[in-house]
């Protein structure tokens, strides 16, 4: 029996784990970009991302992969207090911090 319990939990931490779906994605960017409501988040089918927050915040990424660098970002650039712009190029990410600091970094560091 014991070994059942094990298995089942094994597997349930096993589909837990999988991939973040759009849904998760919506949800980390209004808790940790926006700090607010999501106003509009969209996927091209190109894959490439639109997020607007309700208080205007704006940021375009080139796939929703770029979500884990804008964490980054926020904690290493911005001190955690938030980003209110941010875009990826194809060599750059440009962004401004909520304070005002606007700041453009090589993708290649």
């Amino acid at each position: 029996m014991r070994l059942i319990v094990c298995a089942v939990l094994a597997l349930f931490v096993w589909g837990c784990a999988d991939k973040n779906t759009q849904e998760d994605n919506y949800l980390d960017a209004s808790f940790e970009l926006c700090n607010t409501e999501v106003s509009l988040y969209s996927v091209s089918d190109d894959g490439k991302v639109r997020i607007i927050c309700a208080d205007g915040s704006k940021f375009a990424l080139s796939s929703e992969k770029t979500l884990e660098i804008m964490r980054d970002i926020n904690v290493d650039y911005c001190s955690g207090e938030g980003l209110s712009k941010f875009n990826e190029s194809r060599r750059y990410y440009t962004f401004r911090c909520k304070s005002g600091t606007q700041l453009s970094i090589n993708k290649n560091q």
